[in-house]
């Protein structure tokens, strides 16, 4: 069964108050006796501080023993020892020894001459003064005398079951006498009584108590639950995304402090989640995109291992054959010829793949200045001079002069990448043309158009993939990798220029255009 905050208070208050009273009983059984007695024993002492003051042969000595006995509620005897005591007298075998001692005060009813003898006589006996005796426990309260607390139902005298007497009994030196003994005495009641009395007084008060306090927590915890109680409910319905009942706040206090942040919560959650709503199409766009740019990037792995896996293997191969001891200088020269050629490859490889890194990370800062799109065509072809004459291309340039606002040498590598591409894939009378043209809106196109075979129109939104090859033999005997292209795609797209391809007759026409808004 699910227990409530306001059985749990009942229990409380009942356990705490059930608790007290089974503590107190507990204490007054186990410390009271010795409490009340120590303090009693502190009585006595303290009665003597002012007994011994008084000068026993003045006049005033009753009236300030009186006075005494009054304040401290005790019985004082003042004795003189007139006689020595025999060493071979036993405590336990004496009664009475006449003319032992002379009383200088003190009511002889209080303690019997019989008592009174066998204290001086086990005092007198007794060899070590600081040591307990049969009547009493040594305490230390002068140099000057000899003290002991006398517990006077003890042995030495008749226990009787409802009265008890404690004594303080003080040997001092006397010049009119052997000794002087200052015996004070308290009598009082058993304190099991009073323990037994107590005891029976706390249970029922605390029975009393524990109904008064049933009735108030009852009315209490009705007041303290039922704020606690709307607040569940309003969360609750805050937990069925309900969001239209609020807590009504009544107190200045912690619970009134909790409604609030409940309200508060509820109306921000509310906001939040109408927020989240409105962003689930977006992200689950993005999650879409980002498992296109995972698988993109285990293609691109896949693609770059495959392609550094074959001159690895031919670097390996003629590595392991140039450990024949039969092979000629030649042969041995044209397989160095092969390895370095493969190295290159990798090596142009892997420029490229940072190259392309770099760009799509957008680690590489790109530079905007202001030059003549003339010289930029100009300078990239002369760089290619020796190609074009190596394998006899001809080129033609179709150029106006433009000045546009753009990174040099980004459109650089993208001129550079379409030029290769068409030396690479020419054919036929082996002409590149390169021209710029002027659109309606006021833009710059770039074209490069070579002769040669048609790309198949399925395959040309291919091209711009990282890896992909048209015909992988012949790319493989130029030494492509398929990455140019998707350098040119992205360096495009960074700029924000745009860029495509086209089938002429026996002609391919790579361009990218310039925006008017970027001059």
């Amino acid at each position: 069964m699910k227990s409530t905050i306001r059985s749990k208070l009942f229990l409380l208050t009942y356990g705490i108050i059930l608790g007290f009273i089974v503590a107190l009983i507990i204490l007054n059984n186990t410390f009271l006796r010795s409490y009340y007695i120590n303090n009693r024993e502190n009585s006595l002492i303290q009665a003597f501080d002012e007994i011994q003051a008084v000068d026993v042969s003045s006049e005033e000595l009753p009236d300030k023993m009186l006075e005494i006995e009054s304040r401290y509620n005790l019985s004082i005897q003042i004795l003189i020892q007139k006689v020595v005591v025999p060493e071979d007298v036993q405590v336990d075998e004496f009664l009475f020894i006449p003319g032992l001692y002379d009383r200088l005060y003190g009511n002889e009813y209080i303690v019997s001459s019989e008592i009174l003898s066998k204290v001086i006589v086990d005092y007198s006996i007794s060899e070590n003064r600081n040591a307990d005796l049969n009547f009493g426990k040594a305490v230390n309260i002068s140099p000057n005398y000899d003290a002991y607390i006398m517990d006077l139902n003890s042995e030495v005298v008749d226990y009787h079951q409802n009265n008890q007497m404690l004594g303080l009994f003080v040997a001092a030196d006397s010049e009119i006498g052997i000794k002087m003994f200052y015996i004070s005495t308290i009598t009082f009641s058993s304190i099991q009584d009073s323990i037994r009395i107590f005891n029976s007084f706390t249970i029922l008060i605390g029975f009393i108590f524990m109904i008064m306090a049933g009735l108030m927590m009852y009315f209490f915890s009705y007041r303290f639950t039922n704020p606690i109680l709307e607040i569940n409910r309003i969360a609750d319905e805050i937990s069925k995304l309900d969001f239209s009942h609020k807590v009504e706040i009544t107190t200045d206090d912690e619970i009134g402090d909790l409604g609030y942040s409940i309200n508060k919560m509820s109306t921000q959650l509310e906001i939040s989640i109408k927020e989240l709503q409105l962003s689930n199409d977006k992200l689950a766009k993005e999650i879409l995109y980002k498992n296109k740019i995972d698988q993109m990037r285990k293609e691109f792995v896949a693609n770059a291992s495959h392609e550094l896996k074959t001159p690895l293997s031919l670097i390996m191969g003629y590595g392991e054959a140039l450990k024949l001891s039969d092979l000629d200088e030649k042969t041995k020269s044209e397989y160095l010829e092969i390895i370095l050629d493969e190295t290159n490859k990798m090596s142009n490889l892997v420029k490229e793949l940072l190259n392309l890194s770099q760009i799509e990370s957008g680690k590489k800062e790109f530079k905007y200045s202001k030059f003549s799109i003339r010289s930029l065509i100009e300078d990239t072809t002369k760089l290619f001079t020796l190609v074009f004459k190596e394998k006899n291309i001809e080129v033609v340039l179709n150029l106006t002069d433009q000045e546009v606002n753009s990174d040099y040498e980004q459109l650089q590598s993208v001129l550079s990448n379409f030029i290769s591409n068409a030396i690479n894939h020419i054919d036929y009378d082996r002409t590149i043309e390169i021209v710029t043209k002027s659109s309606d809106n006021g833009s710059v196109v770039v074209s490069v158009i070579n002769a040669g075979e048609n790309i198949p129109e399925n395959e040309i939104n291919n091209i711009w993939d990282s890896f992909y090859k048209v015909d992988k033999a012949r790319t493989r005997a130029y030494g492509g990798q398929g990455l140019g292209l998707s350098i040119v795609k992205t360096i495009l797209e960074t700029l924000g220029y745009d860029y495509g391809v086209n089938n002429l007759d026996k002609r391919v026409e790579f361009f990218f255009k310039i925006e008017q808004s970027e001059f």
